[in-house]
């Protein structure tokens, strides 16, 4: 099993900047922060390292405490929290300077006692003698002196992790993060059951799941083993249309879930059996085959269409999503677990599969076949490649030397990557070509 890192989250009532000292520690702008309360609902855990001190850890943003909004989540957010808690090394209390002392920050402070864990209390926004003035207020909790901080200008940040530091282990020994992993992002429209799949592999509520459509707002990195292999799980925002996007929150979910598509190495596209294929299912696709990602499809709720055959559902796919044409196809049931075995098996084999190389002799002879059976239409110069090496793995991507690159328009290249990937073994991995004309000599050139 993987070593344990240190756990330091942040916890206190909602918009009290917490998602803004997770963006100053972690030095980019990960969490999503808008002023909105209740903007982060799920735990996001991602890694980070110091060298003054020198400190690395694993650092949590949770949703804020006491939240209550129109989608009626403030219990799932406060077990989120709850489970956080039990899981840290040690706790950032987060209060806002410039309200100062509030009923909620009371009752966050009890839920911490009853924790156990060493508790730093920080008072944020202290961009003033008036919110500095109200930082004292603070003592009454129990958690002696509140730190001033402003996580927006940064102010106090480094005075926090020298106390830190007094409370978790030297860099030296904290096991470095797992790398091998393979990273998967869950993909899909919303309300597809991509939350409610994570859950049922981890066997924890680890991600909110709720009927009501847009629950998950952030791309959520979830590191775990599966069968003993690394993984790390992106559940990602439910896609819609641009053309919707009601605010900025959502807006930056779906920057999220781009981004969770473009860093993985496998895709898991989820599609809802139970609702007909819409014009988002193919645009998600297209954006999945245009990133060059192996994917899974994964047909959700089967427990609820169960007279819905597996071949049914491969031709409605092949039909709607034609350019995602040889990718392995499962149904699965969230509820009862079934199917969700095989996909995680599946993914596995796409990695492996994505990350072999291939020699240049056996490339540039199956290039050669591959151009001999191949028959282009239409007069004058035909489409010509010469030689081909490869550039990398992940996605396996081929630098082809040809007469003219004109002449590849989207349908050659489509042939030729179909013609290759058949002849190297790459079933269901898409493979990249990158073309360059061969030079010739003045004397060639017409």
């Amino acid at each position: 099993m993987r070593e344990h890192r240190p756990l330091v989250a942040i916890v206190g009532r909602p918009n009290v900047g917490k998602s803004s000292l997770f963006n100053r520690l972690l030095g980019e702008r990960r969490a999503i922060v808008e002023p909105t309360s209740g903007v982060t609902r799920d735990r996001l855990v991602l890694p980070v390292s110091f060298e003054h001190p020198p400190l690395a850890f694993d650092l949590m943003d949770t949703g804020g405490i006491g939240l209550v909004d129109r989608a009626d989540l403030a219990e799932s957010v406060e077990l989120q929290v709850l489970t956080g808690l039990h899981l840290s090394t040690a706790v950032l209390f987060l209060v806002d300077a410039r309200e100062g002392l509030t009923l909620l920050d009371e009752h966050v402070a009890g839920l911490l006692r009853r924790a156990g864990r060493p508790v730093l209390l920080c008072a944020n926004k202290c961009e003033g003698r008036e919110a500095e003035r109200n930082a004292a207020e603070f003592g009454a909790l129990g958690f002696g002196d509140a730190r001033p901080l402003s996580a927006q200008e940064g102010r106090g940040i480094s005075d926090l992790l020298d106390e830190l530091a007094e409370h978790l282990p030297p860099a030296d020994e904290v096991p470095p993060v797992a790398s091998g992993d393979l990273r998967i992002a869950v993909l899909g429209r919303r309300n597809t059951g991509k939350s409610s799949f994570v859950n049922a592999l981890l066997g924890e509520q680890r991600v909110i799941v709720s009927d009501i459509p847009g629950t998950t707002r952030d791309a959520i990195e979830i590191a775990f083993e599966w069968q003993g292999r690394p993984v790390a799980l992106v559940d990602t925002a439910g896609v819609h249309r641009r053309a919707k996007i009601a605010n900025a929150i959502e807006f930056f979910s779906l920057t999220r879930s781009d981004q969770a598509i473009r860093h993985a190495d496998a895709a898991l596209l989820f599609l809802d059996l139970t609702q007909p294929l819409a014009r988002l299912d193919q645009e998600l696709a297209r954006t999945i085959h245009d990133r060059y990602k192996p994917v899974v499809i994964v047909g959700t709720k089967k427990d609820l269409v169960p007279d819905l055959s597996l071949d049914d559902f491969r031709g409605t796919i092949e039909h709607k999503l034609p350019h995602l044409a040889g990718a392995p196809i499962r149904m699965v049931s969230n509820l009862s677990g079934a199917g969700l075995a095989k996909v995680m098996e599946l993914a596995f084999q796409m990695q492996e599969e994505g990350a072999r190389r291939i020699g240049t002799g056996e490339l540039n002879r199956a290039l050669e076949a591959a151009f001999e059976r191949l028959r282009f239409r239409g007069r004058g110069e035909k489409p010509r490649a010469f030689y081909a090496t490869q550039l990398r793995a992940t996605p396996p991507t081929f630098l082809l030397f040809v007469n003219r690159a004109p002449l590849f328009d989207k349908e050659v290249l489509r042939a030729v990557s179909r013609e290759l990937r058949k002849r190297l073994g790459f079933q269901r991995v898409p493979i990249r070509l990158v073309l360059r004309e061969r030079l010739r000599s003045p004397s060639k050139r017409r």
